[in-house]
């Protein structure tokens, strides 16, 4: 679905971090909102390529996990407010402004369990900020068992947000 975003076709070079969409509210209505999956990306994140037989190989954002779980607050946030105050301004969290954390297992053992960590900030590049496109201080990746450790926490701390259990509110997306 067609959000909020600048969906003009043009060259690669021209995309920019404010073409993202800021609020998910869909196009032409003041009361549905598409995050996650849910909404079309206006581009790709990087430099659309092609194999050597042609394919185009055109990279899209990642829009699970944590950064659909902070769309999905925002957007209930949204129709919170808009409930009190028809009149409310829809909030805000944009990809090109929003950073991410994943964590994918390569390993079982809590002495040789191994996991490939990383974090990006933004997701979406944004090179009017930065010169790369992001954040180095906040972009990295590491392959080890310090990994392993943090995603079987995160894993157990997911079970226990989804039980509802006491203090979930309090474990972030």
């Amino acid at each position: 679905m067609k959000v909020d975003a600048d969906y003009t076709p043009k060259p690669y070079e021209q995309w920019r971090a404010s073409d993202w969409p800021r609020t998910y509210l869909a196009r032409g209505f003041d009361n549905i909102w598409a995050v996650g999956i849910a909404f079309a990306p206006p581009h790709q994140i990087s430099r659309p390529r092609s194999s050597p037989n042609g394919t185009v190989i055109a990279p899209a954002p990642p829009r699970t996990g944590m950064p659909s779980g902070v769309m999905g607050r925002l957007a209930a946030e949204s129709i919170a407010d808009r409930i009190s105050d028809p009149a409310a301004k829809p909030r805000e969290a944009s990809m090109a402004a929003m950073g991410a954390a994943c964590v994918a297992s390569a390993g079982t053992g809590l002495r040789s369990g191994s996991a490939a960590a990383m974090t990006m900030m933004p997701i979406v590049p944004d090179y009017a900020t930065y010169r790369t496109g992001r954040d180095l201080a906040d972009t990295r990746g590491e392959l080890g068992l310090a990994g392993h450790w943090v995603k079987l926490m995160l894993h157990h701390l997911f079970l226990h947000k989804a039980k509802g259990r006491l203090g979930w509110q309090f474990i972030p997306e």
